[in-house]
């Protein structure tokens, strides 16, 4: 009888050394990690009380059932959720930090957005939208077409139609005049213009170019061309994933000089008025492109031309996912681990002994004789 109570009473404790274990994994990975990330922001200030807060969303990438990317149904239906709610999830925190008066999505927002038919984009767009949701009190949203949008890359060619499809479901205009601001979008994937890409340059405002893919970088004369013409004061890209920082002269329209900005809590302080040229690369929001590092780009723009910039990093996913699995290995030990001892105690240990006992007696006998 007291055998059975120490057996119950071990099989309490295990499950509720399980238990423990458990909530304490989920409580670290799905809420302490994000509240210290968030905690550790920094947050953007400026003497200036003429100014504007933007932020910035680089390739989000939603994913679809009809990915090629994602595993056999229906463990993709986990991967996509668990996608969806980082990016999702990563988004309301940012917004919650830099309380933005523009948003702007520098493209890719979709990872299959260019070779579904018109039913599954708009769709899928539609499903963008509610992931990220933006509050009423953001004055103007921008979304950019990426190369996963409209195509641009490799054998996957850009349309009239693919990019019609993407401005008209999101009523879009590649240009937008907010306060003392020109926000200019830049498509160097294609060739085709359209009515609403050309804004004059005006004395006293900021312009600023907003693209999909990086313009410095660019070796096409006729994209430097459009550079110049346009005459930015600054630029901010997406597509490499990466966070970056590039440099060059207004007049030339390329790159001379970069750096990669990875600090964790640190503000970058730019002058837009010069005759330097900047280009801000905003990392992915999303890990699903194997990017270990993930995050949101948050600016202060100010009326005078100065911009301060800093990176809303969030935490590692897969520095999660790999704790999940090392709580699945510890839980497997402690289900099965008492069963190895018994099976050992039965098929070794006892045999064993049995063993031992025989050859004692034998080393008795032949003693006695």
């Amino acid at each position: 009888m007291s055998r059975f109570l120490f057996c119950s009473y071990q099989r309490v404790t295990r499950k509720q050394l399980v238990v423990t274990i458990l909530t304490s994994v989920v409580l670290f990975n799905e809420w302490l990690t994000y509240a210290a990330s968030s905690l550790s922001w920094p947050s953007l200030h400026t003497p200036s009380d003429e100014h504007v807060r933007v932020l910035f969303a680089a390739d989000p990438q939603i994913l679809s059932l009809l990915s090629d990317s994602e595993p056999i149904f229906p463990l993709s239906l986990i991967t996509i959720w668990d996608a969806d709610r980082f990016v999702s999830r990563g988004f309301q925190m940012a917004l919650w930090k830099t309380k933005p008066d523009i948003v702007v999505f520098l493209g890719d927002l979709l990872n299959d957005g260019s070779i579904v038919n018109d039913n599954d984009f708009n769709a899928t767009l539609g499903h963008f939208k509610n992931l990220l949701s933006v509050p009423n009190y953001v004055k103007h949203t921008i979304f950019l077409p990426g190369d996963n949008d409209i195509g641009g890359e490799g054998n996957d060619l850009v349309t009239p139609h693919k990019i019609n499809r993407f401005y008209a479901f999101l009523n879009q205009s590649m240009t937008l005049q907010y306060k003392f601001i020109d926000f200019i979008q830049m498509r160097v994937m294609d060739d085709f213009t359209f009515p609403d890409n050309k804004l004059p340059p005006e004395e006293g405002r900021v312009r600023i170019l907003l693209s999909h893919m990086p313009l410095l970088t660019r070796t096409r004369e006729r994209v430097k061309q459009k550079i110049i013409k346009q005459q930015p004061s600054f630029i901010f890209s997406g597509h490499e994933h990466e966070s970056f920082h590039f440099t060059g002269m207004k007049e030339e329209g390329h790159a001379q000089d970069f750096q990669v900005l990875k600090d964790n809590q640190r503000v970058w302080h730019f002058e837009s008025a010069g005759t330097l040229l900047h280009e801000i690369v905003v990392p992915t929001c999303s890990y699903r492109m194997g990017q270990v590092d993930a995050g949101y780009g948050a600016a202060v723009i100010e009326k005078s031309g100065g911009i301060t910039y800093t990176v809303l990093w969030l935490p590692s996913r897969f520095e999660q996912l790999w704790l999940y699995v090392g709580f699945l290995v510890l839980l497997i030990v402690i289900m099965i681990l008492p069963g190895i001892l018994c099976l050992t105690r039965f098929f070794i240990y006892r045999p064993v002994k049995f063993c031992a006992l025989i050859f004692l007696r034998v080393l008795r006998i032949l003693k006695r004789s």
